[in-house]
């Protein structure tokens, strides 16, 4: 998998699963909009509210399907805090899965404030979906025809 701002999907593949995790007793509430570029402005298309709760994951499923979606970006904001008082770090993960592979994954490890402070930390970053070349095609012959 890339380690990029890059998500490689398969146009013909299933539906587009995106799970959130957080470790450690954190909490986190988040926001995922997902976002196409039309016209020179970026045009909302999907929003979702993720809440990791106390198993610490959330997933949701993007409605847009696959072949839909070449450079439509996925945007999140997430807040979250530590609901264990000792616990001032937790593990964040953004997945997108298709077909059951883990076709993008984004890890993050923060400081968190505590829950019972009323504080939060608020963080956010973004993906881009890129569709996956079709390797049933022969490309062998490609290059002999290039005059």
């Amino acid at each position: 998998m890339p380690k990029s701002n890059y998500c490689l999907i398969d146009p013909d593949g299933g539906p587009l699963k995106v799970r959130v995790t957080a470790n450690n007793g954190i909490r986190s509430g988040s926001i995922f909009v997902l976002w196409e570029l039309q016209n020179g402005k970026w045009e909302k298309k999907e929003k979702f509210n993720v809440i990791t709760g106390d198993d610490g994951v959330d997933e949701f499923i993007l409605l847009e399907k696959p072949n839909e979606i070449e450079n439509d970006s996925l945007a999140w904001s997430i807040n979250a805090c530590s609901s264990i008082p000792n616990v001032l770090r937790g593990e964040f993960s953004i997945t997108v899965i298709q077909d059951g592979k883990n076709r993008w994954t984004k890890q993050s490890s923060r400081l968190v404030p505590k829950c019972s402070d009323g504080k939060q930390l608020k963080f956010g970053n973004h993906v881009i979906f890129k569709h996956l070349i079709n390797d049933n095609f022969s490309t062998s012959d490609l290059w002999k025809d290039t005059e």
